[in-house]
């Protein structure tokens, strides 16, 4: 535990702005993609790993094989850290005869009743690549659903990425103050960068405060992802609530913000201790 020298939006910025760095030109990853079918579902990127990974190429060696099966399924449920993407996407790039060795599925979220939705079938190649550039193709299979981050890969990557993590550490939001940050701030006033926002099914972090509204107000830029994959919500009002929360936890709620953070409700405040900007 230590301190870190980057601020959420720097990493928020390393995947989007202007994105990951493949040998086609950057690539966004802004894209919120989660294997809980409630929360949309991972049916593209299923549809995709599940032969691409296996498939050799003219080294005889597997995608899988190359960046590490671990590695892949992490990026299967939308935990795959940013140089995973990178490699998969450089591995694709090099081998593209492979992109027309079987069919995907190009879906959207999941349905309601948990089943597919399917917009399309049809190979890598002919969808994407033989249609536009490289670049823009790979960013079109972001968009598609093969490729993103559910908010426990974005907070546990952006903790790799700033060095206090050595490798990804699976745990769910209502874990974290059992895991991951066990301080719990009760004072709105108290509530610095880095601290974590935890819902029962959602987690986000602070990445600035900066000034008090009233007593039980002030303005803070979030970073999180979540509807429109990674991204810093500014200019949020964090408000302090009476209510209880998560182990007890003081609930805080928010308002405004640009653009508008998408989860919303009440949730409480955790701190890491000794980690901090």
């Amino acid at each position: 535990m230590a301190e870190s020298f980057f601020l959420p939006f720097n990493y928020v910025d390393h995947l989007t702005s202007p994105g990951l760095g493949t040998s086609a030109g950057p690539v966004k990853l802004n894209q919120y993609l989660c294997k809980d079918r409630g929360n949309g579902g991972n049916d593209s990127a299923t549809s995709f790993f599940k032969n691409f990974r296996w498939i050799k190429d003219k080294d005889g060696l597997t995608l899988n094989q190359r960046v590490g099966g671990r590695a892949i399924d992490l990026a299967l449920k939308g935990q795959g850290n940013d140089k995973t993407f990178v490699q998969i996407w450089n591995f694709m790039l090099k081998n593209k005869d492979l992109l027309d060795k079987y069919k995907v599925e190009v879906c959207g979220r999941a349905n309601k009743d948990g089943s597919k939705d399917v917009h399309q079938k049809g190979k890598i190649k002919q969808i994407y690549f033989d249609k536009m550039s490289d670049q823009a193709a790979l960013q079109a299979m972001v968009q598609d659903r093969f490729f993103g981050m559910d908010c426990i890969g974005f907070i546990a990557n952006f903790l790799i990425y700033c060095g206090e993590w050595d490798k990804y550490y699976g745990v769910s939001p209502k874990r974290y103050p059992d895991h991951v940050a066990k301080i719990n701030i009760d004072d709105i006033n108290e509530v610095r960068p880095l601290d974590f926002m935890v819902w029962n099914g959602h987690v986000a972090i602070v990445d600035w405060v900066w000034d008090k509204i009233d007593d039980n107000s002030v303005r803070i830029d979030m970073c999180q992802s979540s509807s429109g994959g990674p991204q810093c919500n500014e200019y949020v009002t964090l408000k302090q609530t009476n209510g209880k929360g998560i182990k007890g936890g003081r609930e805080f709620t928010i308002l405004g913000g640009t653009p508008h953070p998408p989860v919303r409700g009440h949730f409480t405040i955790w701190r890491r201790e000794g980690f901090f900007y």
